[in-house]
């Protein structure tokens, strides 16, 4: 279900942030920046699990998207450091990279 999610999460994701619904997302430099887009991500974190999870924060019941697994909660704490640190645009990338290396 994650997978199907994917598109339309980078789609929403994409809208939201030229829409600026969400947090301003400009993007940063040094390690930090580097790190979201090449790191390997912890077993339960995805990039669109991180997206999915900024947009719920901005806009929905995160307690019951943990609750129904729809998204874990590092991936909540990964968004809202995300939304904080201005680095959405970021996870947006990597998210299209990531969805981009499973369709091959």
């Amino acid at each position: 279900m994650r997978k199907i999610l994917t598109g339309v999460l980078v789609a929403i994701g994409a809208t939201a942030i030229a829409l600026g619904t969400l947090a301003a997302c400009s993007l940063p430099t040094g390690v930090q920046s580097a790190n979201i887009l090449t790191d390997k991500l912890p077993d339960n974190v995805t990039a669109d699990g991180v997206l999915l999870a900024a947009v719920i924060l901005s806009s929905g019941d995160i307690q019951a998207a943990v609750e129904k697994k729809i998204v874990s909660s590092a991936e909540v704490n990964q968004a809202r450091d995300a939304i904080l640190a201005n680095t959405l645009e970021l996870w947006r990338q990597r998210a299209e990279k990531d969805v981009a290396v499973a369709s091959q």
